[in-house]
């Protein structure tokens, strides 16, 4: 009697099976990257123009307890109002979403109040983005509007 081994089936994917795979994963990623960066930069420039509501709030809340608006610091917070304003000292120090720093000009050195981005980096159409969220996207204009130093700069007062 001559024994005969049963016949095993090979377990596993076939190469054609894994490269099919591969092209449905590599066309979902190419589809959902771009979605997925555009979602970013929208959660940024929100996060942006609500730190500037807020810190606009603290300003006009200076001002309305003092009298006046703090003097230019530039890239500081105003010397006169650290101890005074709720504004964490690390976020104002920090690059901005539009990159660049956030900037004090105050009434002193300018004919406005108000909080800029010095030497903002990103895209015209990021900052007119955000231009729609404060105010009427027209940076030439508004609450929010690029200022005769080229800063674009958040306006609270006149």
């Amino acid at each position: 009697m001559q024994f005969v081994r049963p016949q095993s089936k090979q377990k596993g994917f076939t190469l054609i099976e894994l490269l099919m795979v591969s092209a449905i994963i590599g066309v979902l990623i190419s589809v959902a990257a771009p979605t997925f960066q555009n979602y970013m930069v929208r959660a940024n420039l929100v996060e942006t123009g609500l730190m500037l509501g807020q810190w606009g709030r603290e300003f006009h809340r200076w001002n309305g307890e003092n009298g006046r608006f703090p003097n230019d610091s530039h890239i500081i917070l105003p010397p006169e109002a650290q101890g005074d304003l709720i504004i964490s000292n690390t976020q104002w120090l920090a690059t901005t979403a539009l990159g660049g720093t956030w900037n004090w000009e105050g009434p002193n050195n300018y004919p406005y109040a108000g909080i800029s981005i010095f030497r903002a980096s990103a895209d015209v159409e990021e900052i007119q983005q955000l231009d729609f969220i404060l105010d009427d996207g027209d940076l030439s204009r508004g609450s929010f509007r690029q200022t005769a130093n080229g800063r674009y700069t958040y306006i609270l007062d006149e």
